[in-house]
């Protein structure tokens, strides 16, 4: 069974500022929220759950995904102007990942060698993702960075336009680092 594996990268940028009077230390906060689903997989061969596979994935233009993981991105900034400057003195990062994995139901009724390709399988499914995922993470600490506490001199409007463009960079880069981690991805089968 030759596998291909997707991932969506759905950015969704939410950039609230607000200024606010006086000045106060800024708190960074970058929040993972994971929610995992599953779909089924029957049968007592390799051959059998190949295809239940090819039967019940989720499919897009490019064939069956057979796990998946979607990132959509939320944060909020809060500003105050200082002087002739303005400081970033909130800001908040969301990053909320939907991971899909298959289950294989069959698993107790089936022979040992057939559980072991499945195990051997659902292994490298699972690592592949963690690696979308681990991308999606490492993005979002760079968003952290990059606005934790920043300070600009002039308006907040333009420390805003500029953090808003950093921003968008750091996650277009991620989108880039997430097509060649799924570009380089070997084939497997299911043997």
């Amino acid at each position: 069974m030759t596998r291909r594996l997707s991932t969506s990268s759905k950015c969704i940028f939410v950039f609230n500022a607000f200024v606010a009077l006086g000045a106060v230390e800024a708190q960074a906060d970058v929040k993972l929220q994971e929610t995992y689903s599953t779909y089924q997989l029957r049968g007592l061969s390799r051959q059998a759950i190949h295809n239940d596979l090819h039967r019940v994935a989720k499919r897009d233009a490019d064939g069956i995904i057979e796990g998946e993981v979607a990132d959509h991105w939320d944060w909020n900034f809060k500003f105050a102007a200082i002087g002739d400057s303005c400081q970033v003195t909130s800001d908040e990062i969301v990053l909320k990942l939907k991971i899909l994995l298959p289950t294989w139901v069959d698993d107790a009724r089936a022979d040992p060698a057939t559980r072991k390709a499945w195990n051997r399988y659902f292994q490298e499914l699972k690592a592949h993702e963690d690696g979308h995922k681990a991308i999606a993470l490492e993005a979002a600490k760079q968003v952290n960075k990059l606005t934790h506490g920043a300070t600009a001199p002039g308006s907040c409007t333009a420390l805003e336009r500029s953090l808003n463009r950093a921003a968008k960079q750091i996650v277009e880069s991620s989108e880039k680092a997430q097509d060649q981690h799924e570009a380089s991805l070997p084939l497997y089968t299911l043997e």
